[in-house]
C-alpha cells in the first residue's frame, strides 16, 4: 500500500497543497519553517488518526481558520481514499466515502512509521513517551489490545474521580471493588500483550541495531511493570490506603515503563549521543519490521530531517538498508535537495523530489 496522492487544506501552516507521489522514494526539501515536518505529519495522521506531535486537534488548524482536512489516495489497482476532517471541534475519518463509527477502527489500516529528531524523548523523556511507543506498536496490529487500552483508561479515570470525590469521607468498598474488577481484567490483558510484544520485538531490534551500526554491543529493552511480579488484585488491595490519600490510582499498567539498555547498562544514563541516536533509529526500523510481519503489508516510512541529525556513517548504513528493498514507499524531508540526492545516489529505485516553499 502506498500513498499516491496527498491533499492538505488548512493543516498547520499549509493553506492548500496537492502532491502526486511515487511508490518508492519521495523527497521534500525546502528551508526551515516551510512546513516539511508538518507535511510528513499529515501523512502520519491519515494513517494513525492523530498527529505525531500534538494531541490537540484544534491546534492543527491553520491560523485564522476553523477547520482542516486531509485526503490521501492509496494504491494503484485496489484504490483507497482516506478523508480526515476536523470541523466544529470534531474529527471524523471516512474510507472510500464510508465514515468510521469509531476512530479506533481506522488504526492499522494503513500502517506508518515516523522517524524524527524529536524521537530523542523515547530515551531521554518521561515514561509516557515509552508507553506511547509500545502502545502504538501493538495497537496498529492488534485491535483487541486497542480496545483493552481504551477500556482501561476509561475505568482508570472513573476510579480516580471516585477517589477524589470521596475526600475526607469513608470509601464505599462495593463501588471501589466494581472499579477494581474492570481495571484488573483490562490491566492484566495489557500487561500480557506488552510482555509478549517486548519478547518478540527485542530479537528484531537487536538485529536492526547490528545492521545499522556494525557494532557488537549488547542492546535490549526491558519491560518494567508492577504486574510482572504480583497479581494486579493484590497490588490494588495493598495500595488502597495510598490511593485514598493520593486521590488517584498509584499503581498499574498506566505506570509501566521501558528501559533501553546497552551492554546491560541503562542507555539513558550511560549511552553516548551516537549510541542513543542509533538505538532510536533501530527501534523505529524494528517497529517497521514488526508491522510488516504482522500485517503482511509494507508500512509507509517517514524520515524527517534524518540527514541533518545523524552522522555520515549512520546515514549511509540506513541507505544501505533501504537499498535492499526491504522497504516500500519512503518519504524523506531535508533542507537540501543535493544532500538527499547524494545519499540516495546508490539506490537504484524510483525517486521524486518536491520543493516546499
Amino acid at each position: 500500500m502506498f500513498l499516491k496522492e496527498l491533499h492538505l487544506f488548512n493543516f498547520k501552516n499549509h493553506e492548500s497543497k496537492n502532491y502526486k507521489l511515487g511508490p518508492a522514494i519521495n523527497g521534500f526539501y525546502g528551508k526551515n519553517g516551510t512546513g516539511k515536518t508538518n507535511l510528513l505529519d499529515s501523512i502520519y495522521m491519515l494513517s494513525c488518526a492523530k498527529s505525531y506531535f500534538n494531541n490537540v486537534d484544534s491546534q492543527l488548524v491553520r491560523f485564522g481558520q476553523d477547520f482542516f482536512s486531509l485526503k490521501g489516495n492509496y494504491g494503484e489497482i485496489d484504490q483507497i481514499e482516506i478523508l480526515l476532517k476536523f470541523t466544529k471541534g470534531k474529527k471524523n475519518i471516512s474510507n472510500n466515502g464510508k465514515k468510521y463509527k469509531r476512530l479506533i477502527d481506522h488504526i492499522g489500516q494503513i500502517p506508518a512509521v515516523f522517524i524524527t529528531p524529536y524521537d530523542i524523548s523515547l530515551i531521554l523523556g518521561n515514561s509516557d513517551e515509552r508507553r506511547r511507543f509500545i502502545d502504538l506498536s501493538i495497537s496498529q496490529v492488534n485491535k483487541d489490545y486497542l480496545k483493552q487500552l481504551a477500556l482501561y483508561k476509561k475505568v482508570l479515570l472513573s476510579r480516580n474521580a471516585f477517589l477524589k470525590s470521596n475526600e475526607g469521607n469513608p470509601i464505599d468498598p462495593i463501588i471501589l471493588e466494581s472499579y477494581d474488577a474492570r481495571l484488573i481484567d483490562s490491566g492484566q490483558a495489557i500487561n500480557s500483550e506488552r510482555s509478549a510484544f517486548i519478547e518478540e520485538f527485542n530479537a528484531i531490534f537487536k538485529a536492526d541495531y547490528s545492521h545499522l551500526t556494525g557494532d557488537n554491543e549488547i542492546i535490549g529493552i526491558e519491560y518494567i511493570s508492577d504486574l510482572n511480579h504480583s497479581e494486579f488484585k493484590d497490588i490494588l488491595e495493598k495500595q488502597i490506603g495510598v490511593d485514598i490519600s493520593a486521590q488517584r490510582t498509584t499503581k498499574g499498567v498506566h505506570k509501566d515503563d521501558l528501559v533501553f539498555t546497552i551492554n546491560k547498562l541503562a542507555l539513558k544514563k550511560f549511552g553516548s549521543q551516537g549510541q542513543i541516536k542509533s538505538v532510536i533509529i533501530a527501534a523505529k526500523l524494528a517497529q517497521f519490521s514488526y508491522f510488516s510481519g504482522k500485517t503482511k503489508s509494507t508500512p509507509i516510512l517517514l524520515l524527517d530531517d534524518i540527514f541533518e541529525k545523524i552522522d555520515l556513517s549512520r546515514a549511509e548504513k540506513l541507505m544501505e538498508m533501504i537499498a535492499n528493498k526491504r522497504f516500500g514507499q519512503i518519504i524523506i524531508s531535508d533542507t537540501e535537495r543535493t544532500r538527499m540526492e547524494q545519499f540516495l545516489s546508490k539506490i537504484k529505485i524510483d525517486q521524486k523530489f518536491f520543493e516546499i516553499i
